[in-house]
């Protein structure tokens, strides 16, 4: 790489990490930044002009003095930029679709949840349309499906009319923007570890227990989610463990349903030996919990058997984490080839 290129890429290098340092203070002076980033105060001057130039912080007049000449200060302009994120999940045996706009801090602007009767490759363009005429700075799209996608394509899926579709590739054509789309339990597990600050070398998984599809599971080791190589990761209703999850009256009776999820956290206790799970699904109570405890203990080991817990609302850990994905677009990439 030629000196101007190196040079170039380090220009892009800084400016991103003082748009990052300032995103995540929300407000700062040069100095606090320069001490946050390492850079010197000059530099950060002309990256800051930069950015308020492209409206992407303001000036909003002097920090508090402690003595001496006030600083100025610099704001984030959080709606700047937005994305939308469309996820779904069963709610009280209903198809649900939440829509949601969120700025770049990820606070929601915009929410709309409707009942879906039908959910086919075109279920969401309406919604899409609709948030984009009132919405011109979206700048990405991100999907929040229970199911498998890989190569854009939906492998596995609970809703029939979109296996084997080109799913991404439909609605990149349609939109100029970033598109994905994320397996629901993987974003509600991204969304719980990242709220409850998880982030020990040691694995935590996610258990989603709706009772019209059968479960998911999202694994989270090192601060990340671990997807697999073909993004098959989690699939824990596949494992062959003799459980019928389709069965109705498997949830109709609490001896039944303890002693299945007993079963799955051994398996995977022994496999990953994660440090927690997190067990979610409407029907899951504190006696439910204590009874999965009991027959953990009877069925493995006591240095495998992970600490066990109940998560308080599936919907805002899945809103959470489909928002982290889609501002994780927006974050440049930039190879460093120096």
């Amino acid at each position: 790489m030629s000196t101007n290129a190196n040079a170039l890429v380090m220009k892009e290098i800084n400016v991103n990490l003082v748009r990052r340092t300032l995103r995540a203070q929300r407000e700062a002076t040069k100095q606090q930044i320069a001490e946050a980033t390492g850079l010197s105060t000059v530099t950060v001057a002309t990256i800051l002009q930069k950015l308020i130039e492209d409206n992407i912080a303001f000036d909003v007049g002097f920090a508090a003095s402690m003595g001496g000449r006030p600083a100025q200060l610099f704001q984030f302009n959080e709606d700047h930029s937005h994305v939308l994120v469309l996820f779904t999940h069963e709610q009280q045996g209903k198809d649900m679709l939440y829509v949601r706009v969120a700025n770049l801090n990820g606070v929601c602007i915009y929410e709309v949840e409707a009942a879906l009767a039908e959910i086919n490759l075109h279920t969401f363009e309406p919604y899409i349309d609709a948030v984009l005429q009132e919405y011109a700075s979206i700048r990405a799209i991100v999907f929040g499906l229970p199911g498998v996608e890989f190569g854009g394509k939906i492998l596995g899926a609970d809703y029939p009319a979109l296996l084997g579709t080109d799913f991404l590739a439909h609605y990149q054509d349609r939109y100029p923007l970033p598109v994905i789309v994320e397996n629901d339990v993987n974003a509600a597990c991204i969304g719980y570890c990242r709220r409850n600050q998880i982030e020990s070398e040691a694995a935590a998984l996610y258990l989603y227990f709706p009772q019209k599809y059968p479960p998911g599971g999202g694994i989270y080791i090192n601060g990340r989610l671990y997807k697999g190589y073909s993004h098959y990761a989690g699939e824990v209703a596949s494992m062959p463990l003799g459980i019928d999850w389709n069965d109705p009256t498997l949830y109709e009776s609490s001896e039944r349903i303890c002693e299945a999820i007993a079963a799955l956290i051994q398996a995977v206790s022994l496999l990953l030996n994660p440090r927690s799970v997190i067990l979610y699904g409407t029907f899951l109570t504190d006696l439910h919990l204590r009874d999965i405890e009991r027959r953990c203990a009877a069925r493995q080991p006591v240095r495998s058997i992970p600490h066990l817990s109940l998560a308080a609302d599936f919907t805002l850990d899945y809103q959470q984490g489909i928002i982290e994905a889609a501002l994780a677009l927006l974050e440049p990439q930039m190879p460093i080839s120096l």
